[in-house]
Order: structure tokens, then C-alpha cells, then sequence
């Protein structure tokens, strides 16, 4: 009471009004409430976000990438256009699909190629297939899908090397050699393929080596790198592993798209989780040329040996 009477005398001799007196006195007695404001916190992708980005993506691709058949016209002055060669063991399945980016199959564009392969194809004469013919192991099986400049397509089994049975009619014919001028076609081109990305596998040891001769303390980088970045680089092997396999083991056709796509989403978690280590600008900036380099070295070398310009 004492303090309230001092205070009212001191608000008195200031000559204020009633009015302000109270609000002087109600600010003095009541306790100030201080506001909490939320502090934002920088936008980050979790891992698993990644993944199941990942995930969805070669799902939607998967179901976009199949293209669609045409039916077969009886037009003579159509030309091939394209050819696709796919190996394949399995004679109840075609897997060879109309696009030079499904990793592996062979693609071939040389017109002049296409043209004698065209002709072959023309002047063959028509053979039967018994049933012990077509259970009989091949030598070199394949599927060829050809594409002609209409869009019609037409699907063939190679049968030791001289035999095309079409999975569509089931006529088979014997074109002169045309397979073996498919399998042993040379590129001229593809030494200078070969060439160029030897150059950029070189451009990638030699940005490593000048990122550790100007900074050599990132070799311990290694003791700064985080669980997310451990977690990341895990993810990603297992998902390059799964692609190997489709690859490889099941005799499947991946997408190069997918291959890229994940290539790239790995490159990004390497540089963010290396950058968050604390890793200089300099060997982030090293780091990603060199995955550009790896990325286009790798281009060439598919070209050189599967995509026939």
C-alpha cells in the first residue's frame, strides 16, 4: 500500500490527468508478457523424401516410356528408319523397344546400312520354321525391332544368325548375311568417341589432383562427413544396384532418363551433405565438374559401342 500511495503522490506532482494516471500505474503494477516468435528453420529434403521422389519418378517413367505399336502397312516406298537390337534368349518375349535410349540395346541410323539391310530384307526368300527349329538353342539370339519412315514397326527374332522370324505374321525368311552386317558394323565414328571421353576420364584425375594440391587437408574429409550423408550415399548404391540387376540379370531395358535422373539427384546429395561438412567452395566446385566430366565420358562410351550413327 505503501508503494501504491508513493506512486499516486508522484503521478499528482506530474499533473497528469485521472486517465493517465491509470495507465501509467496499470503498466507499472502488471507484469510485461514477452511474445515468442518462431525462428524459421531452412528448408531441407530428409533422405528418405529423396527416396521415395526417386521411387515415384521410375514408376511414372515406366509407364510413359513403352511406345505404342503401329499396325503393319503394305507401302512400298517406305524406308527403315531405325533399327533396334536387343540380345535375348527368352523366343515368348520381345524385348527390343523403339527408342536409342534404353540401356542396352544396340540402335542403329546409318542410312546406308539401312538401306542394303532394307534390300536384304526385300530379296530374302521365305523359309518354314519347324517346332524343333524354333525350341532350339540360337547361337546368337536377338530381337530386332524395325521402324520404317510411316512409324509402322515390325518385330523379328533372330534364329542362328540367318533366320528373322516375325513374332507378328510368324513368317520367317533368310536375308543374306543380314544380321551378321548388323552385329559387325563398324562406326568409323567410334574412335573419336572413344577419344573424347578418355579426354574427360583424364580431365577428372586431373581436377582431383588440383584439388588436393591446393587444398590437401580435404583428404580428412571423410572424418566430417554426417549420418545423412552416409544414409544418402547407401540409398542411392542400393537403387544403382537394382538398376545393374534389372540390367544385367533380368535382361531388361532400362531407360537412360532413370540412369540420369538418379546420377544427378546422387551428384546434388553429394555436394549439399559435403557442404554441410563444412568442405570448402573450392572442392565443392572441383567435386561437381568432376561428376560432369564422369557424366559425359560415360555419354560417349554408349554411344561409341551401342547407338550406330
Amino acid at each position: 500500500m505503501k508503494n501504491n500511495e508513493e506512486s499516486w503522490q508522484h503521478l499528482r506532482d506530474l499533473k497528469l490527468t485521472k486517465q493517465q494516471q491509470e495507465i501509467i500505474l496499470h503498466n507499472i503494477t502488471t507484469p510485461t508478457t514477452i511474445e515468442k516468435r518462431l525462428i524459421k528453420k531452412s528448408w531441407k529434403m530428409p533422405a528418405v523424401s529423396l527416396l521415395f521422389i526417386t521411387v515415384l519418378s521410375i514408376l511414372i517413367l515406366s509407364f510413359i516410356q513403352g511406345p505404342a505399336n503401329s499396325p503393319l502397312t503394305t507401302d512400298t516406298n517406305k524406308t527403315i528408319s531405325k533399327v533396334y537390337v536387343h540380345s535375348n534368349e527368352n523366343k515368348e518375349t520381345f524385348i527390343a523397344k523403339a527408342s536409342c535410349l534404353y540401356v542396352p540395346q544396340e540402335c542403329y541410323i546409318n542410312k546406308q546400312l539401312l538401306s542394303q539391310l532394307q534390300e536384304k530384307i526385300e530379296h530374302a526368300p521365305s523359309v518354314s520354321v519347324t517346332a524343333q527349329q524354333w525350341e532350339a538353342k540360337s547361337n546368337s539370339p536377338h530381337d530386332v525391332l524395325i521402324v520404317y519412315s510411316d512409324g509402322t514397326q515390325e518385330k523379328w527374332k533372330v534364329l542362328n544368325n540367318d533366320t528373322f522370324f516375325n513374332v507378328v505374321t510368324e513368317q520367317a525368311i533368310q536375308p543374306d548375311n543380314a544380321f551378321i552386317s548388323l552385329e559387325y558394323y563398324y562406326d568409323d565414328k567410334r574412335s573419336i568417341k572413344i577419344i573424347i571421353a578418355n579426354i574427360f576420364v583424364l580431365l577428372t584425375h586431373f581436377i582431383l589432383w588440383l584439388a588436393k594440391k591446393r587444398m590437401p587437408y580435404i583428404e580428412r574429409r571423410f572424418v566430417a562427413a554426417t549420418v545423412e550423408h552416409a544414409i544418402a550415399n547407401a540409398i542411392m548404391l542400393v537403387l544403382f544396384a537394382g538398376i545393374l540387376f534389372a540390367i544385367y540379370l533380368l535382361m531388361h531395358s532400362i531407360h537412360a532418363t532413370i540412369i540420369y535422373g538418379l546420377f544427378t539427384l546422387y551428384s546434388i546429395m553429394q555436394i549439399y551433405y559435403r557442404k554441410k561438412a563444412g568442405e570448402p567452395r573450392g572442392y565443392l566446385v572441383a567435386s561437381a565438374s568432376v561428376q560432369l566430366c564422369i557424366t559425359i565420358a560415360f555419354s560417349l562410351l554408349y554411344f561409341a559401342y551401342y547407338i550406330h550413327f
